[in-house]
């Protein structure tokens, strides 16, 4: 297959949510690893560029930092992806336990499962003993087989047949209430980037995402679930968050890559 020409973007499901939040106005530590590589100096670079705290961004010799090619159709904005074996699967609960601290000082964390599921669990469990909010990004869901019972802040899925998949349902009504029944106070689903659902455990809403063209789908979901997590630790309402986040969504669609797609908060409100 001959394609168009090959372009570089800083990428990663918590990467992309770290810039997300920076770019959002948060401040920002990033816990994860990369390899004593070029792409890894690549990635250490960006997220400083940011103003990201990557004191936690530990360094793994014995292998790559995550890298994926991304295959995509120019008319739809629809990609592929192949993903090469990643540093972050090395990331332990030791390491995360090492960044208790952290984690304990933060009024949100967000995590996905890019790195090992037992990892993410610990990180729950350390944001459990402070009450700190934790948002869960429940994609690439190959990962695990269901969620254990939390009280997270947020649950996101990238698709409804995903939520459907994780939860063993067959309708999404079915997999929302799954889902809050593992504690999740707030469920959000994507469809086709085009739909956000979400439901609070009391009310269910459907929201378009305002955009006519997508141009690139990397990381158009994690930075919708980082400006949701922003909006409700500020006490806004689920509905409301979904639709400051719609727009903020409809950006990254609309520009190509993950890193580069994110908004600032002054676009947005503009928007």
């Amino acid at each position: 297959m001959v394609g168009g020409p090959l372009q570089i973007f800083g990428g990663g499901r918590g990467a992309n949510c770290a810039v997300a939040a920076a770019r959002a106005g948060a401040e920002v530590s990033f816990i994860g690893a990369h390899g004593h590589d070029a792409f890894g100096g690549m990635a250490q670079g960006q997220l400083n560029h940011e103003g990201i705290d990557i004191t936690d961004f530990r360094e793994i010799p014995s292998v790559s930092t995550g890298v994926s090619l991304s295959m995509m159709e120019a008319s739809t904005g629809r990609n592929f992806l192949v993903c090469a074996e990643s540093a972050n699967i090395r990331l332990t609960a030791e390491m995360v336990r090492a960044s208790r601290n952290i984690l304990h000082s933060a009024d949100l964390v967000i995590s996905e499962l890019e790195i090992p599921p037992d990892t993410v669990w610990e990180a729950m469990k350390i944001c459990e003993e402070r009450d700190i909010p934790f948002l869960l990004d429940v994609s690439p869901i190959n990962r695990i087989k269901q969620i254990p019972k939390n009280n997270v802040l947020a649950v996101v899925a990238e698709s409804v047949e995903e939520a459907m998949i994780i939860t063993g349902t067959f309708r999404v009504a079915d997999a929302i209430v799954a889902l809050h029944r593992t504690g999740a106070r707030n469920v959000v689903l994507v469809e086709r980037s085009r739909e956000i659902i979400y439901s609070d455990g009391q009310t269910v809403g459907t929201l378009k995402v305002p955009i006519r063209r997508v141009v690139d789908r990397c990381g158009a979901t994690e930075c919708l679930e980082t400006w949701i997590g922003l909006a409700l630790i500020r006490n806004i309402k689920l509905s409301e968050a979904c639709r400051e986040a719609s727009f903020a969504m409809a950006h990254s669609l609309s520009h190509m890559g993950g890193h580069l797609g994110m908004p600032y908060r002054s676009e947005i409100q503009q928007a």
